[in-house]
């Protein structure tokens, strides 16, 4: 079930006050919690003095049992020990007969999170959108140059057989979308050998719970 809990937080201006955060989402418990989620939106508190607003940066577990979709968000800080948390989360969900037949994923920070959410509501395969960007990443002149650029899935339209990602780069002044032909997505479905390759990085990718590009990159 979902979970909340009360914590006393400082603000810049001083002042303390005690607020509720989200430690877990279950979908379709909480079914409002989940625009708030795709928004960016959960999580935010304000300064009950000075009214500032903030994003708390916490652990965050969304279950959508629909979907059968499990996602353990940390912050983004706690990329480096991917590895030693997947070791956690398996124990875990070895010994919980219910997630049997889940997708369990991990996620570093609230972008990685709504960017999960988003591939898997429209259907798609994330190990896939995952080879994607690194296509992009290695190939296009752009972002091939940007060391800060960050890359994430943000739609796919159907009728126009589009996958849309977001190339953002605060270096750079960067905020663009970069629109890729669902045919690509479609020939790499098709030739799935990259999910036992032995090259790096797609074996690094595309294996464990932590399904993400970043994984092989130095971020800024």
């Amino acid at each position: 079930m979902s979970a909340t809990r009360s914590f006393v937080l400082s603000c810049v201006c001083g002042h303390e006050f005690k607020t509720l955060l989200w430690d877990s989402v279950h979908i379709p418990e909480e079914t409002n919690l989940k625009s708030k989620i795709l928004n960016g939106e959960i999580n935010q508190i304000q300064c009950v003095k000075c009214k500032k607003r903030s994003y708390i940066e916490k652990n965050l577990l969304y279950c959508d049992s629909n979907q059968k979709l499990l996602i353990q968000m940390y912050p983004q800080s706690d990329r480096r020990k991917y590895i030693e948390l997947e070791s956690e989360h398996k124990k875990v969900i070895k010994s919980n007969p219910h997630l049997r037949g889940y997708t369990c994923r991990l996620a570093f920070g609230q972008q990685e999170m709504i960017e999960k959410i988003r591939i898997f509501d429209s259907n798609l395969d994330d190990r896939m959108i995952e080879m994607i960007k690194l296509k992009i990443l290695e190939q296009d002149e752009v972002v091939k140059k940007t060391a800060d650029a960050d890359l994430l899935f943000s739609q796919y339209l159907a009728e126009e057989g589009e996958l849309h990602f977001k190339l953002t780069s605060i270096e750079k002044n960067i905020s663009q979308t970069i629109v890729i032909s669902y045919e690509h997505y479609e020939e790499l479905l098709e030739s799935p050998g990259h999910f036992g390759s032995t090259k790096h990085p797609q074996k690094t990718i595309c294996q464990g719970m932590y399904v993400n590009v970043n994984k092989t990159r130095t971020l800024h």
